[in-house]
């Protein structure tokens, strides 16, 4: 018995010992420059001869943990696109370590030093958009024209590599209305970067084939005030000013900011259509020519509120209203042609309209923390309101007709949008990371859209059944999903799932026609990163993910809209969901010496049941129609290369090279061809803060199921001077579309006709912008001077300071 009692004596002093001897190792990596959190850096801990201990990844709050026994330890931070970090450390004491950006010694008294534009993430490619000066004085919408990958076409339509694509602002589905409108509302000098994420996680909602793209708005929360004020004109007729404020006073964070802006533009189009089947008229070539005119007027604010109750609860607490107003004016030319090409007859239609959307969006927002790292609860509710109202009016008259045909149009609509999310997230074990959430978003759309047509013989405007279309339209959407995250050695891994209900209710009371579908789909995702050893500069990034693509309110309901007589366009309501599949692998690897970074690729997608827009000739009217259709499987296979070169101190170029090569088939479709796509930047820093940017790109043609998208190419310029201390004005000139070669252009080929269409648009244009900002960033700015210590500044924005690097 008393050597049990001995021998368990022993086992606990030899526990006891041991405990002793450990020593737990935390901290945060910071941005030097900007103070914001570095996730997914790199952190090693070594021993004095360089042997590796352990290693993790840093949460994206930036912070890391160890626990190993006492001793001497090296730490060692490493992140592409910023200097490597190595400190000694020996206690358990919390440290906070700013990384530098990548940057040089240019004088003996001046450091230049600048945030990354561009880095590569374990989920995401990340832009830094106040890199893009040819965005100077634009909107969200001009600042992703600069991001590769990334299409805008003619009339602002967003894709990602072909694929539609889900907008987010500060990690939301956008507040006001449709993501088009969000980012024409969103000046560009008020974004902090651009996160691309072609294959987002279990966490974001399924929505969008081709991934999420997030815009993230800046925000301080310093204590102090930041003001920034910004104004511009442009030769295309464009006015816009903004201004955007912040206070911070003790636990409470006020910002808000307002943006007006005012432009005029005009277009032309032309299509030309052979009838390989001749229509009833005996028409076999068929052409328009259009002219357009229009002109917008827009405001929007946003005041909110953050309160910190205490170190581990905050409220945050928005309020934005928008509205824009405008007016148009289309000229369209038309000429019907025989086999001779000898005109059968020929018209113009004119077509003007003008319209006015008001729009409101309130938000609330909380946070919890808890005193374990990374374990937050957050709760998210937002709630939209969109109104539309539309007056249109069409005036067509014909060689061979005696009267014009006539048609007034008045359109009014309501567009309700909740949002409501809740996060989890707790750390497991040492390394590892859990998190799941649920969330649902309810929208309710009614719209009147009453067309009348004038009666020659009554003398009178009459409603139209065939053209008018009175509707309610609701999508419920709810979600829940689970990540689950860890790392063993040098490879760091993320799994999860997420489920996904929608319930699609819709009724048009002028066709009596009915839309109901419901649709459940789960949708896995797995990422990897691995570190290759010995050289942290270098990795590898694996993911794979599910996507999908819901037919929308306006592809389902069978609304006719003929606003082009020859080519109208109709909805079809027996869609169905197209899903997709997407897997990809990125190399990244950083050259501290140089400054360089290199991210290279590949990925597949395959998208079943692809929705896609086929028209189709009436050989009677000669009239084509468009609608989409769920036609074929959409394979695409593709490699993207990306590579940041300093070619001598101040002046880098950036070059994005994607190519892909594209296979539709199924049913009558059955076409195939290879792209690619070039994007170019080219970056000068110039002594006395003077900066030169110039932006190309290229894009060859690309598949769709009846021809293709015709190449695109644009060059652009930018200038920006930075003035005062702390560079508080800077002044910037842009020129887009220098040599005028933007357009948008399609060919059809079908076994019924062949048609190319194009557009132009004012491309070309000078702009100047102004912008001034001043503020202070004090934590004892709005402190009582007797008794400072009864001002206590919440524990999230307090930083050590005897530990700091």
């Amino acid at each position: 018995m008393r050597k049990c009692l001995l021998l368990v004596s022993a086992l606990l002093s030899l526990y006891y010992v041991s405990v002793a001897q450990t020593v737990k190792l935390s901290g945060k990596a910071m941005d030097a420059t900007t103070g914001k959190p570095v996730e997914y850096a790199s952190v090693v801990l070594l021993k004095e001869d360089s042997t590796v201990v352990t290693g993790m990844y840093t949460q994206p709050d930036g912070s890391f943990s160890f626990t190993t026994n006492q001793g001497k330890y090296i730490l060692r931070i490493t992140y592409m696109g910023y200097n490597k970090l190595e400190r000694p450390i020996s206690s358990g004491k919390p440290l906070i370590l700013k990384l530098q950006p990548a940057g040089k010694v240019l004088a003996t008294v001046e450091v230049k030093s600048e945030k990354p534009a561009f880095s590569m993430q374990i989920d995401r490619e990340v832009y830094d958009a106040g890199a893009i000066l040819t965005a100077d004085g634009g909107t969200g919408t001009d600042v992703l024209k600069n991001i590769p990958s990334v299409d805008v076409d003619i009339d602002d339509n967003i894709t990602l590599r072909g694929k539609s694509v889900t907008i987010y602002v500060d990690g939301k589905p956008s507040p006001f209305g449709d993501a088009k409108t969000a980012l024409q509302m969103i000046p560009a000098e008020t974004i902090d970067r651009v996160e691309v994420i072609n294959n987002p996680s279990a966490k974001y909602e399924a929505q969008g084939g081709g991934g999420i793209i997030n815009i993230v708005l800046k925000k301080d929360k310093a204590i102090g005030y930041n003001v920034m004020f910004n104004a511009g004109v442009a030769t295309r007729g464009q006015l816009n000013g903004s201004a955007n404020a912040s206070l911070r006073i003790k636990r409470f964070n006020f910002f808000g900011n307002y943006n007006g802006r005012y432009e005029s533009q005009a277009g032309s189009g032309y299509s030309y259509r052979q009838n390989l089947i001749a229509d009833t008229s005996n028409t076999s070539f068929f052409s328009q020519d259009s002219h357009n005119k229009n002109s917008n007027h827009s405001n929007g604010g946003r005041l909110g509120l953050d309160f910190y109750l205490d170190d581990y609860n905050t409220f945050t607490l928005t309020e934005g209203l928008t509205s824009s107003l405008g007016n148009s004016a289309d000229q369209i030319f038309l000429d019907y042609q025989d086999q001779q090409k000898v005109s059968l007859k020929s018209g113009q239609r004119n077509n003007g309209s003008d319209y006015n959307n008001p729009n409101n969006n309130t938000s609330f927002n909380f946070r919890h923390t808890t005193d374990r790292p990374n374990e937050e609860l957050t709760a998210y509710v937002s709630y939209s309101d969109n109104k539309s109202n539309n007056n249109s009016n069409y005036n067509t008259k014909y060689s061979t007709e005696p009267f014009p045909e006539l048609q007034v149009n008045k359109t009014i609509s309501q567009n309700k949008f909740w949002n409501i999310q809740s996060d989890y997230t707790t750390p497991v074990g040492k390394k590892g990371k859990f998190e799941a959430g649920a969330k649902a978003t309810l929208r309710n759309n009614n719209n009147d859209y009453n067309a009348q047509v004038f009666n020659d013989t009554t003398q009178t405007f009459e409603k139209s059944n065939d053209l008018s279309n009175t509707y309610y339209y609701k999508e419920d959407v709810y979600g829940g999903y689970a990540n689950f995250s860890n790392a063993i050695g040098n490879l760091g891994y993320q799994v999860g799932v997420r489920a996904e209900q929608a319930v699609l209710n819709g009724f048009s009371y002028t066709k009596n026609s009915a839309v109901k579908n419901n649709f459940f789909n789960v949708f896995p995702s797995v990422f990897f990163k691995y570190n290759l050893p010995h050289n942290e500069d270098q990795s590898l990034i694996f993911n794979f993910s599910t996507r999908v693509d819901r037919p929308g309110f306006d592809q389902l309901l069978p609304y006719t809209n003929n606003s082009d007589p020859q080519n109208i366009r109709t909805g079809n309501p027996d869609l169905k969901p197209s899903l997709t599949q997407k897997y990809e692998m990125n190399y990244s690897r950083y050259f501290p010496r140089s400054k360089d970074y290199l991210n290279t690729g590949v990925y597949y997608s395959q998208a079943n049941d692809d929705i896609s827009r086929i028209s189709t000739l009436d050989t009677t009217t000669g009239v084509t129609t468009t609608k989409p259709m769920n036609l074929a499987t959409d394979k695409d296979w593709g490699a993207n290369f990306t590579y940041n070169l300093h070619i001598v101190e101040g002046w880098n170029v950036s070059t994005n090279l994607n190519l892909e090569y594209s296979k539709l088939t199924g049913g009558n479709i059955n076409n195939e061809n290879f792209s690619y796509g070039i994007t170019m930047n080219s970056t000068v820093r110039l002594p006395h803060k003077f900066n030169v940017q110039m932006n190309g790109h290229y894009r060859a043609p690309r598949v769709t199921p009846q021809g293709s998208f015709k190449a695109m190419n644009g060059i652009d310029l930018g200038f920006r001077k930075e003035l005062l201390k702390n560079n508080a004005m800077a002044i910037s000139l842009n020129i887009s579309d220098v040599l005028n070669t933007q357009k948008f252009s399609t060919h059809y080929e079908t076994a019924s006709f062949i048609q190319d269409y194009s557009r132009k648009r004012t491309t070309r244009f000078i702009r100047i912008n102004i912008r001034y900002r001043f503020g202070k960033m004090d934590p004892n700015l709005f402190k009582k001077k007797k008794k400072p210590e009864e001002v206590e500044e919440p524990a999230e924005e307090r930083r050590p300071v005897d530990n700091s690097l």
